[in-house]
């Protein structure tokens, strides 16, 4: 089973290899859709926290705190994120599923609940979708 869910941010960047415009620094109003997959709890009236994957306001928490505005919202993504070797929609996509691959699966306020795939919005056209074994193949899940 899957669940989703949205921000976004602004953050700006520059693709210093592009031979246009966007070598330029810009920015966007971004939004992110994050899919998550694992199994509901089972209903039971002394756990809080079952019949979900997980409840939206604990990913929202985890997610807006730890990685929104901590890495991404209103930063230059050439100085906070370092490591991508370069700073597209496709390459900052599988940075975020590595991110959460780290940082979220495995948490005990997650359950069983993994990151599936993340999906970007640069703009309301233009969009990069990345998965776990995207994350992998580039270097940015952990081991």
């Amino acid at each position: 089973m899957e669940i989703a869910r949205t921000y976004t941010f602004a953050a700006a960047h520059r693709l210093i290899h592009h031979d246009g415009k966007c070598r330029r620094l810009h920015g966007h109003g971004y939004r992110l859709e994050l899919v998550f997959t694992g199994q509901p709890r089972p209903p039971a009236p002394e756990e809080p926290q079952s019949g979900f994957l997980v409840d939206f306001g604990i990913l929202e928490r985890l997610v807006h705190t730890e990685l929104i505005e901590a890495r991404l919202d209103h930063h230059l993504l050439n100085e906070t994120l370092p490591e991508l070797p370069y700073h597209s929609s496709e390459y900052l996509a599988a940075w975020i599923v590595g991110w959460c691959m780290g940082h979220l699966d495995g948490r005990p306020e997650l359950g069983d609940t993994r990151i599936a795939r993340a999906k970007l919005w640069e703009s309301e056209r233009a969009w990069a979708e990345a998965t776990r074994e995207d994350a992998r193949a580039l270097g940015f899940a952990p081991p």
